[in-house]
């Protein structure tokens, strides 16, 4: 393989990974790796963010002293403790998990030679321990950046219309974007969550809609009867582009009458036009209306608002 690391695991990133049964001989675990992670300012990874490695092996070598503790066990031994599988029987119970695939929580290595892992599989959660006299990750590929740096974080100020008034509170956005590959175009988010705080409590709405109306629609969704989400993207007058929309744009028409799509291509290719319409998300004006039904409005929100 193109490239090799032998008895370091702090140039990866193991959370959420996922392992699967190669082969194991008796003396050496041989397993593949997915969703692993490198990091960034190392002789492996010349990109500037932490990469996702397309596909990993990984060889334990010349395992011993292997535990295999699952949570779910409650039998307890004569001096109280949990019942821990060690040995062959503990081998089994890991191969077993790897043929199933486990993900992993946690992974780290203990002391000159020790092991130790935290996940998930057949088992809800379990903690497995072991000594190897070397660990070597083998690779090919990137694939994409790391899950943790295509995360990203938006605040805004957005007004609730409520029974006892108008009141403004913080709206995050939290998206998930994802690059389809290395060096790549910005692909459409895995996930969005869009919350905001109101009468004490949290709501969320989620979604994977690449421009984030599902969510904003299943936040109102959410929210208690009479509380509405006042902003231009659930304005009858926001309209989104009819030739490619693009994530926190929309085209403010409350000044001209749109009944279908093709009414808005002046507005919105004009180059004046546009410059004067454009609208982010959470604007807001004292025109404000809700989408509804009879009026036209290029955009998912109402649709995404009726579904089930």
């Amino acid at each position: 393989m193109k490239y090799c690391v032998e008895n370091d695991l702090s140039l990866f990133e193991f959370h959420d990974s996922i392992l699967s049964f190669v082969s194991f001989d008796g003396r050496d675990l041989v397993v593949c790796a997915e969703h692993m992670n490198i990091h960034k300012d190392t002789p492996h990874n010349t990109y500037a963010y932490d990469m996702e490695i397309t596909s990993a092996q990984i060889t334990f070598s010349n395992l011993s002293s292997v535990t295999y503790k699952p949570v779910s066990v409650s039998e307890t031994g004569a001096d109280g403790q949990r019942v821990v599988f060690s040995g062959q029987e503990a081998m089994e119970h890991i191969v077993e998990e790897l043929k199933y695939s486990l993900t992993v929580h946690h992974f780290k290595k203990q002391g000159n030679s020790g092991y130790s892992l935290c996940g998930c599989g057949i088992e809800p959660y379990f903690t497995i321990d072991f000594d190897a006299n070397s660990v070597t990750v083998c690779w090919d590929e990137y694939i994409r950046k790391a899950w943790y740096e295509r995360r990203r974080q938006y605040r805004h100020n957005v007004v609730l219309r409520t029974p006892k008034g108008d009141e403004t509170v913080k709206l995050t956005i939290d998206c998930h974007e994802e690059v389809g590959s290395c060096g790549g175009s910005l692909d459409r988010p895995l996930s969005v969550n869009v919350g905001c705080t109101y009468g004490g409590r949290e709501y969320w709405g989620h979604g994977r809609d690449y421009l984030w109306t599902d969510a904003f629609a299943d936040l109102q969704k959410k929210l208690p009867q009479g509380v509405v989400l006042t902003c231009c993207l659930t304005c009858r007058h926001g309209n989104l582009c009819p030739v490619g929309s693009i994530i926190n744009e929309v085209f403010c028409t409350k000044d001209v009458a749109v009944t279908k799509k093709s009414d808005l291509f002046f507005y919105t290719e004009d180059e004046g036009e546009r410059a004067a319409r454009t609208r982010q998300y959470c604007c807001l004006c004292e025109d404000y209306q809700p989408q509804a039904d009879g009026f036209f409005t290029y955009s998912d929100y109402l649709p995404y608002l009726k579904k089930g």
